[in-house]
């Protein structure tokens, strides 16, 4: 036995170094906390702010002249419905608009051109992408918009059968992610 002073004080603490390893894990684990955390306040931001009545009453009957010359009527029907805003100008929307062109073959999915210009531009836009199976309305002044309280393109709201809001999403979603939800709407 040796009495020899240690090499510590007797008051203060001996406080081995932290392991790189370790260090490296904590932080990269600050870093991911940091990252979701931006994500979902990004996500709050851009979510539309949907109107209390229409999540909980059916919306209203919407009749609007659609870009072909017809006339669309959004109305509860009993089956899931898919209102769409996008526009023209938007580079996501250029992406997931062939996969909604696809998905109205079989779904029931209305569509509104957000301030795309005049009703000859967006049908020139339509034509022009070979997206022949949408049901298109123009909103060229944002009014149908403003009142679904869209801010962002594109913004998708799910309609349960008798017509409420169920969900909306905004940004890019999957046409497998857009089926479920219908298939999970008609359940």
């Amino acid at each position: 036995m040796s009495n020899a002073p240690s090499q510590t004080p007797p008051n203060e603490p001996s406080h081995a170094p932290v392991p790189p390893k370790k260090r490296r894990r904590w932080l990269w684990l600050v870093e991911l906390a940091v990252f979701i955390g931006i994500f979902w306040a990004v996500r709050a931001y851009m979510a539309p702010h949907i109107p209390p009545q229409f999540t909980e009453h059916p919306l209203p009957i919407i009749t609007a002249p659609t870009v072909d010359g017809g006339t669309a009527t959004i109305a509860a029907n009993g089956k899931p419905t898919l209102i769409v805003f996008w526009a023209t100008w938007c580079g996501v929307c250029h992406i997931e608009l062939p996969w909604l062109n696809n998905l109205a073959k079989t779904e029931q999915i209305y569509t509104i051109a957000l301030q795309s210009g005049s009703t000859e531009a967006v049908r020139a836009y339509l034509a022009k992408n070979q997206l022949n199976h949408l049901t298109v309305i123009n909103d060229p002044d944002g009014q149908i918009a403003k009142q679904f309280g869209v801010g962002v393109t594109p913004t998708l709201f799910f309609l349960n059968p008798d017509g409420r809001i169920a969900m909306s999403e905004t940004g890019i979603t999957s046409p497998w992610g857009i089926r479920l939800r219908l298939w999970w709407l008609g359940l």
